[in-house]
């Protein structure tokens, strides 16, 4: 996950220099340590928690303003090794850009292909629509679909069998025509599943499912290239929720 914007579109970001209590990466949900735990002041957020949450990882920090030298991202407790010390994002107004994946592990978006034409442009029906129940997601079109690149909320859903929208496509929903559907709409989701690495989205999850993040905006391409925007409701300076 990484900054896009701020509420205001200004891309001017603070960071800030912290101990950790765990090992990090790149791009990582950082959560606030609580007290009694730990050796750091940050450290793993869950991929359902971000509860207290600070921000993602720029990298190892350059420069110790306590002394010591550079910082590594490695946790360590012991004596002589490099203090685990990283640059975070902390701006709680931050958007954040997350890859959707279908799964906890980064993988493309699953496809659904209509088996039964729709001329009215509502129903899409199909035996490989995910497990997990999508209602008050998004669908859109990709192709081959004469929608392709239009997008609807999803209105009801029936997992492996077929889902609704409320507004129709403009064209009829054709036998063969490919979907990709997700858990998020902008606004009204305010819930994200991180990925087990806490820099994706695990977006074949059910709506409603994660730590606590309002969806600000979708990015919608193609299984492997699609994204959701979100912001913290819980960050650690100040709870949005």
């Amino acid at each position: 996950m990484q900054p896009v914007k701020r509420l205001d579109g200004t891309t001017s970001y603070h960071f800030m220099d912290f101990k950790i209590s765990a090992t990090v990466v790149q791009d990582q949900a950082v959560n606030a340590e609580i007290a009694d735990t730990g050796g750091g002041y940050i450290t793993d957020a869950a991929t359902t928690s971000l509860v207290d949450f600070v921000g993602s990882v720029l990298g190892a920090s350059s420069f110790n303003p306590q002394g010591g030298g550079a910082g590594t991202l490695t946790y360590s407790a012991t004596q002589g090794d490099t203090e685990g010390l990283v640059r975070v994002y902390i701006t709680p107004d931050i958007i954040y850009r997350a890859r959707m994946s279908n799964g906890a592990t980064l993988a493309d978006l699953q496809t659904v292909t209509n088996d039964t034409a729709n001329t009215a442009g509502t129903t899409i029906t199909a035996a490989d629509t995910p497990d997990n129940d999508m209602d008050d997601g998004t669908c859109w079109g990709v192709a081959p679909n004469a929608n392709a690149g239009l997008s609807r909320r999803v209105t009801t859903y029936t997992a492996n069998t077929s889902f609704v929208v409320t507004v129709p496509f403009p064209r009829t929903i054709a036998v063969n025509d490919t979907f990709h559907v997700v858990p998020y709409s902008p606004f009204v989701t305010t819930a994200i599943q991180l990925t087990t690495d806490l820099i994706n989205a695990d977006a074949s999850i059910a709506f409603g499912t994660g730590g606590n993040a309002r969806v600000v905006e979708l990015v919608l391409n193609g299984a492997g290239d699609s994204f959701v925007h979100f912001i913290a409701r819980d960050h650690a300076l100040n709870e949005l929720s």
